[in-house]
């Protein structure tokens, strides 16, 4: 066998003897992938009884976390959603009551969303449904090693340029 072939086949060798190695275990991005099923559809079911789509809940929450109040494509970036179906969602939070819109003074254009009060109990709600199915998740976990585990996915979440700035 000529010396280039016998380089190939031992690599063909050593590719095959690594794949079957690891056929076993499942890729990651495939876990992450059944765990964000998992996880929307578990969602989907704690917010329903309230009134919501897992969609709306997403929206009422990134208003939450950002404090202040958010344009349509501010929501629709930070909750990933594309402009037609933030609208959607907004309109139908602003029909529960649970948010409202004013003009934006600087830019008249602009009806920035804030949480009503109504909302913001709606969503405290949730927040107690959502925190009660995450340690049921993370049961089998110590607290070091949920640090951990977040703080694995916000770098892997980084890596792929989707997010979470360091700082």
């Amino acid at each position: 066998m000529p010396f280039g072939l016998s380089g190939k086949v031992e690599t063909v060798t050593e590719t095959l003897r690594i794949d079957t190695a690891t056929a076993t275990e499942p890729r990651i991005s495939y876990v992450v992938a059944r765990l964000e099923r998992a996880i929307r559809g578990e969602i989907s079911a704690r917010v329903r009884p309230h009134g919501l789509t897992t969609l709306q809940y997403t929206t009422l929450s990134v208003l939450n976390r950002h404090g202040a109040p958010l344009s349509n494509a501010q929501l629709a970036r930070r909750a990933y959603m594309t402009p037609q179906a933030i609208s959607e969602v907004i309109d139908a939070l602003e029909g529960k009551g649970l948010i409202k819109r004013n003009r934006d003074p600087n830019h008249g254009r602009l009806l920035p969303a804030t949480l009503t009060a109504k909302g913001r109990r709606v969503l405290a709600d949730c927040e107690l449904e959502v925190g009660e199915m995450e340690d049921r998740m993370l049961a089998g976990l110590s607290a070091r090693e949920r640090a951990l585990f977040r703080k694995s996915l916000k770098s892997a979440v980084r890596a792929l340029g989707a997010g979470f700035p360091l700082g």
